[in-house]
C-alpha cells in the first residue's frame, strides 16, 4: 500500500485493519482517477468514506451481529477477523452501522453491560 500523502491521513490509515486500509484504498483511488480529485484530496474524502461507513474504524473495536434462535445478540471485538469462526452456526455480520454508540442507545437504552464472552462458546 502506498503511502498517503497527508501525515495526519496516513497516521489514520495505519490504525485500520486490512479489510479498511484496502476499502480506503479502492474510495481514494475511485476518487482521484474517476472523479479527478487530487491524490491528497481522494485520500483524505476516502478515510472518511471509510469513517462514515465503519464509525469505529479507527478505534480498534468492531461490532458483530450474532443471531441466535431469532434474537440478535451483540459482540464487540477488537479483533474482527476472530469472531466469525468462533461463531460457525450462527448468522454473523458485520454492523457497522449502527455503531457501538447508536446499539448501546437505541437496544439498550443508554447503557449496556459487557461480559467477557466463554472461550468455549461455540454454536
Amino acid at each position: 500500500m502506498t503511502k498517503p500523502l497527508d501525515p495526519t491521513v496516513a497516521e489514520l490509515v495505519q490504525l485500520l485493519d486490512d479489510d479498511l486500509a484496502e476499502l480506503f484504498q479502492e474510495r481514494a483511488a475511485q476518487r482521484e482517477y474517476l472523479a479527478g480529485y487530487s491524490r491528497a484530496h481522494a485520500e483524505a474524502l476516502g478515510l472518511l468514506d471509510v469513517v462514515n461507513r465503519f464509525p469505529e474504524a479507527l478505534s480498534g473495536v468492531t461490532v458483530f451481529a450474532i443471531e441466535l434462535d431469532g434474537t440478535t445478540h451483540w459482540i464487540v471485538t477488537t479483533d474482527r477477523s476472530s469472531v466469525p469462526s468462533e461463531f460457525t452456526g450462527a448468522e454473523v455480520k458485520a454492523a457497522p452501522t449502527p455503531g457501538v454508540a447508536e446499539i448501546v442507545r437505541k437496544t439498550f437504552g443508554g447503557k449496556a453491560f459487557l461480559s467477557a464472552l466463554d472461550p468455549g462458546i461455540h454454536v
